[in-house]
């Protein structure tokens, strides 16, 4: 067959595989078709832009595994909508290479077992458990340092089982020489432009895809929802907290160098009358839109084990981690409680976060009410000490009596996942999942 034929054979076959896979899962449907396809010789892979498939190997999986054609599609998508294929980090190559195509077919398993059920095959049943008997090393630093420490030959294995694909197209010709670039390594302005759009397309799409998953899911059961705004975080670190956190912030002034905006005049001024002399004059002050007075509760009744109490202690850690999300004088408070106030921390600076999460102690395992936390927050308005509380966050597993009435501020009940949700928050409560994992696959 003729070459040309082939390609033309080729795309109708992907075709064929794009619409099965968007009629399978139609919350992904923008996603499976944002990137070009394009032809290459070997393995199929994505640089984030384009999916580079070789035509007589989609033929030959066409014919004889097109369910394998499918989940190598869906890999590579996934691999987009994580953007691997834009990241750098510094564990070597192949450590990435692992971490990423196991976090890639991690997802996909869960994604065949929501929408098909079914059994995940047993070597890669066997090495899930073991990353949840570690803690749920499924993505991050973490599962870095966990592949670092796999022998050579479990290495090998992990490799066979979650690869498939070429990841070449990842990374600049600078890093497989090891070397500086020369002139002509340097990409082109139109491919950087490319690719930045890719970045920010990905982006846009992943976080749309928990919004896209639930309508999808209101249209099959064809009845209208309850009220709770359902939210699954993804534990990537790019885009956790930080789109729910906007809703919370407010807009101020902060002492800081705004080299955005400065006034031109005397700055082309001095380029063109003085050699070695720029006049900059850089504001001292720049409107910031964060977060400045909140509140995070944790629920440390006995209902949660130490494992999901870890989990939240992690989560509490990563929204006061990003100085992007508060102001240098910030007010939070961080409660424990299980059915009363077991620890009340007023924090108003970084170092005391900083000496807080450094030294924190777990106190509870009592039984579960949320209400003593809503009193004290509504007695700290009252008293003045919360002047512009925007909201709260409610780390727990449901399982607790809620408050019967709204409080005057937004709140969301933050659920390690839905297996372990035992509680129905209230309508008028805000609902977020941080998709950590339990034992499903025995």
């Amino acid at each position: 067959m003729k070459e040309e034929g082939k390609s033309a054979l080729a795309r109708e076959a992907l075709r064929l595989t794009l619409g099965e896979l968007k009629d399978r899962f139609p919350a992904l449907g923008e996603a499976l078709t944002f990137p070009e396809w394009k032809e290459r010789a070997g393995r199929p892979g994505t640089d984030g832009v384009c999916l580079y498939w070789e035509p007589e190997r989609v033929l030959v999986q066409f014919g004889r595994d097109p369910e394998g054609l499918r989940r190598a599609y869906l890999h590579l998508i996934y691999h987009g909508l994580y953007q691997h294929p834009f990241r750098r980090v510094a564990a070597g190559r192949r450590l990435w290479n692992a971490a990423c195509d196991l976090m890639t077919e991690y997802r996909i398993d869960r994604l065949y077992l929501d929408h098909f059920g079914g059994a995940v095959p047993d070597a890669r049943s066997r090495i899930y458990r073991q990353l949840r008997e570690c803690g749920g090393l499924f993505s991050g630093r973490r599962l870095l340092d966990w592949l670092a420490a796999r022998p050579e030959e479990e290495l090998e294995e992990l490799e066979r089982l979650f690869g498939g694909d070429s990841h070449d197209c990842w990374f600049s010709v600078e890093e497989e020489n090891g070397g500086a670039p020369g002139r002509e390594q340097i990409p082109d302005a139109a491919d950087m432009v490319r690719r930045t759009e890719a970045v920010h397309r990905w982006r846009v799409l992943f976080e749309q895809l928990p919004d896209r998953e639930a309508q999808h899911r209101r249209q099959a059961g064809g009845s209208a929802g309850t009220g709770d705004v359902s939210i699954v975080l993804e534990k990537e670190r790019a885009h956790d907290f930080r789109q729910f956190l906007k809703r919370f912030a407010v807009e101020r002034e902060e002492m800081c160098l705004d080299m955005d905006c400065f006034d031109y005049i005397p700055y082309d001024y001095s380029r063109r009358m003085y050699e070695r002399l720029v006049f900059l004059e850089p504001l001292e002050y720049k409107d910031m839109r964060k977060l400045q007075e909140f509140v995070i509760a944790i629920d440390t009744s006995g209902s949660c084990s130490g494992e999901i109490v870890r989990s939240f202690l992690e989560e509490t850690w990563g929204i006061l981690n990003e100085k992007e999300n508060f102001f240098q004088e910030m007010e939070i408070h961080i409660l424990q409680c299980d059915c009363l106030i077991q620890e009340h921390v007023r924090i108003t600076c970084e170092e005391e976060w900083k000496d807080y999460l450094e030294h924190i102690q777990v106190k509870g395992h009592g039984d579960t009410d949320f209400t003593p936390v809503f009193r004290l927050v509504d007695r700290l308005v009252e008293e003045g000490d919360l002047r512009d509380l925007k909201g709260l966050l409610y780390f727990t597993d449901g399982d607790g009596v809620y408050p019967s009435e709204a409080p005057a501020y937004d709140t969301a009940f933050v659920f390690l996942n839905e297996e372990l949700r035992k509680g129905k928050a209230p309508a008028w409560a805000h609902t977020l999942t941080l998709d950590r994992e339990v034992e499903r696959w025995e």
